[in-house]
């Protein structure tokens, strides 16, 4: 007979849960990814709760929503960084032209 340890990581991830976590976190994904474009700040926390939530269950669709959150992040950020780079660029422009 032989016994093979179970870690207590692989029992909570493998347990069954109430809530589809990975339907959940592929939604958020899709609405981070929206959100991401128009205000990087909200996409980016939808991104992160997503991505969170994807964690807590393994199945293809949380694998997919993993995707889509990882996505999601990565366009909120670059987003954000394209928003600061406009406000300096611009606020630098209507200061020098005031002079």
């Amino acid at each position: 007979m032989v016994v093979k340890k179970v870690s207590k990581m692989d029992l909570s991830r493998k347990k069954e849960s109430d809530l589809p976590y990975g339907l959940i976190s592929y939604i958020l994904g899709i609405v981070a990814i929206v959100e991401a474009i128009f205000s990087p700040f909200i996409g980016i926390i939808f991104a992160i709760i997503g991505l969170t939530l994807s964690r807590k269950e393994i199945s293809s669709l949380a694998l997919k929503a993993k995707k889509l959150n990882t996505i999601a992040l990565i366009v909120g950020i670059v987003v954000l960084i394209i928003y600061l780079i406009f406000l300096v660029v611009f606020d630098a422009n209507q200061i020098m032209g005031g002079l």
